[in-house]
């Protein structure tokens, strides 16, 4: 059994904190203005609806919405405790409230006690007596939410008896928490193909030229430890990672003997190998849900000079995704072995980077660099884990 927290319940009432649990799941911790009030009657409808709308997030848990949702609901019936009953019994009751005697099995009990309507009211304590309830519950409601589950009322506000506005509201609640059960469902089985298709295009490229392999993600890793290392929000670094990862996606396009060659290009290898970045553009402009991290994959070729491929962007017309992304693809490269080369020493690599500072890359990356150097030089591969899990959690939260 889950109980509602204090802390969540204050949530729901400060409107202050909205934001916050609407940005991070969390509820704020602003204090509860001393004039607001409990909502009642036709205008806590409104206030009841309205808060619950807007907090909800398919990308929650679905749990985390229905302890949110049993303490509005709770709150605005001025009962003793407001319970969400999943229809499968090996998920967990949610409550809202505490009742004396009350147990997981017996809010399941309350939850069953439904008439052909979906709807039971027992408005008396000989009536609770007879769905086996302990003594503490003098009357209930339950509203069934479609095959998702029932939402069980226990002892609301005395003095009137259990109407409409306890049940309609009730009924709505109990839609809103099917609904985002529903939906979150949804969310994960697409979080989980999304994922799946980064990990198959990531293995791609690590496959196609196993000299670079883990050279992707530790690309993602750096960009994102750079973007931190500048203030870039949490979100922005989310989009790093992915490109990052996806940067040279196109190289899948390009011939074995060019991708592998151990000696100097040829003028029209070279061009070959130059294509990477529009063919990467080409296989990922179909996936609506990483349209944004484009520029990057596209640009992290471009000088700042205007010297760099494939549109010969200056300055300030590349993107600033691909200015970090540049910079941490260039320090990885010149940090590893390649078939026509050993890996560069650090000295020699401060060295190139001192010399294209400004040129090529932008200095405030470099800068950004050699400020968090010793946690780059200990960036290694170590698997797609939570870093994509989270980066692809912010991208499915996208409009």
């Amino acid at each position: 059994m889950i109980m509602g927290s204090e802390v969540a319940e204050r949530a729901w009432r400060d409107d202050s904190a909205a934001g916050d649990w609407a940005r991070t799941g969390q509820p704020g911790v602003g204090p509860r203005p001393a004039d607001k009030e409990e909502p009642s009657g036709e205008e806590g409808e409104h206030v009841v609806i309205g808060r619950l709308i807007r907090r909800l997030k398919i990308s929650d848990a679905p749990a985390r919405f229905q302890t949110l949702a049993t303490n509005v609901l709770r709150a605005s019936l001025g009962a003793g405790a407001a319970a969400w009953v999943p229809a499968d019994d090996h998920e967990d009751v949610v409550v809202s409230g505490e009742i004396p005697g009350m147990s997981p099995r017996s809010y399941r009990l309350l939850g069953t006690a439904l008439g052909r309507d979906g709807v039971a009211v027992v408005d008396d304590p000989a009536g609770a007596r007879a769905v086996h309830a302990p003594e503490s519950v003098r009357r209930f409601a339950a509203v069934a939410a479609g095959s998702a589950g029932a939402l069980v009322v226990v002892n609301p506000v005395e003095g009137r008896p259990i109407g409409s506005l306890e049940v309609e509201r009730a009924q709505y609640v109990a839609s809103l928490i099917a609904t985002q059960s529903h939906n979150a469902r949804i969310y994960a089985e697409l979080k989980d193909l999304l994922f799946g298709i980064i990990r198959a295009l990531t293995a791609a490229i690590d496959a196609k030229d196993p000299y670079t392999s883990g050279h992707s993600e530790r690309v993602a890793r750096i960009a994102v430890r750079l973007a931190e290392e500048m203030g870039m929000p949490p979100q922005k670094r989310s989009d790093l990672y992915l490109a990052g990862l996806l940067h040279d996606i196109g190289k899948i396009g390009i011939d074995d003997e060019v991708l592998k060659k151990g000696g100097p290009l040829t003028p029209l290898e070279y061009r070959k190998i130059q294509a990477h970045v529009e063919i990467g553009v080409t296989i990922l402009q179909d996936l609506k849900k990483l349209r944004h991290i484009l520029p990057g994959v596209r640009h992290h070729h471009e000088s700042l000079d205007g010297s760099g491929y494939p549109d010969h962007l200056e300055g300030e017309e590349i993107p600033m995704e691909a200015r970090i992304l540049a910079v941490a693809d260039s320090f990885d490269a010149m940090s590893s072995n390649r078939p026509y080369r050993k890996r560069l020493s650090p000295m020699q690599i401060d060295e190139i980077l001192a010399k294209g500072r400004g040129v090529q890359w932008d200095p405030v990356v470099v800068d950004a660099l050699m400020s968090c150097r010793m946690d780059v030089e200990a960036i290694r591969q170590k698997g797609l884990g939570d870093s994509l899990i989270g980066a692809v959690d912010v991208t499915l939260g996208r409009r």
